[in-house]
């Protein structure tokens, strides 16, 4: 899934398509730099979680410059252990970091 970013997604909800046509609304949670690459992080907007430990996220990695700047799905199930892994040590306040940690091999 590849999608255009023709505005700042910090605040506002950005529509993403699968790759059945389905169209779902999606908040930015975060973003991070990982091996020389920016990830960004997006839950459902209509999706509110009982509490902050079981949100789920969907990983994105920011491609290209300027005009040609677009969301590129992670194939790679390693490379998005790895990423989510970050993302946890970052954000220790969610439930899976340590888990995640286990995924990437308990790197710190």
């Amino acid at each position: 899934m590849a999608v255009e970013k023709d505005y700042e997604y910090e605040d506002l909800p950005i529509e993403l398509e699968d790759e059945y046509g389905n169209v779902e609304s999606y908040l930015h949670v975060d973003s991070l730099e990982y091996k020389g690459e920016t990830y960004c992080f997006f839950r459902k907007a209509d999706v509110e979680p009982e509490n902050e430990d079981e949100e789920e996220f969907v990983i994105f990695r920011l491609v290209g410059e300027g005009e040609d700047e677009h969301f590129e799905t992670l194939e790679d199930d390693q490379l998005m252990d790895e990423v989510f892994a970050e993302f946890c040590q970052q954000n220790a306040q969610y439930e899976d970091y340590e888990d995640a940690l286990d995924l990437d091999g308990g790197k710190n």
